[in-house]
């Protein structure tokens, strides 16, 4: 009869020596990335499902409308990719700056969770999820202005 030790060193280890590598890796790159980020906090936490549910709700409006596109997937990724880059050049300049507090990270977070919000209520709006008539306005006034290029441009 095994010991319960030895039934939970089977459980934990029963993947082997290639399965303990990739978790190695993983975890490795787990800490960088959350160190890259300042930490996991609830502003990251809250960045990184806006994100996704963004990307979800993009996937899901574009194949409501028949315009599902491999392209436009993959630079949406990249596009949320390059999004957390910022925040680790928004901790870069706290620590750089020598700030006591994460102002400049604070600030690009705040800034991509408001640009996530808004497109997840564009996206959610194109599915027939009904929004306040004055959002709908709003984005709309926001999407004229940056068609006629009097908003911020996107390199």
């Amino acid at each position: 009869m095994e010991t319960v030790m030895g039934l939970w060193n089977k459980l934990l280890w029963s993947y082997g020596g290639e399965g303990a590598k990739i978790s190695t890796a993983v975890a490795a790159v787990g800490t960088a990335v959350t160190w890259w980020l300042g930490g996991w906090d609830n502003m990251i936490v809250t960045l990184v499902v806006f994100m996704g549910l963004d990307f979800l709700l993009g996937i899901l409006s574009a194949a409501k409308s028949g315009t599902v596109n491999s392209q436009v997937m993959l630079w949406g990724g990249i596009n949320k990719i390059l999004v957390l880059l910022l925040v680790a050049v928004g901790v870069r300049l706290d620590i750089t700056l020598g700030l006591a507090s994460p102002i400049c990270r604070t600030a690009v977070c705040w800034f991509y969770i408001g640009r996530e919000g808004l497109s997840m209520i564009e996206n959610s709006g194109k599915l027939g999820f009904p929004w306040p008539r004055f959002l709908q306005d709003m984005l709309e006034q926001m999407k004229q202005k940056g068609d006629e290029g009097e908003g911020d441009k996107t390199v």
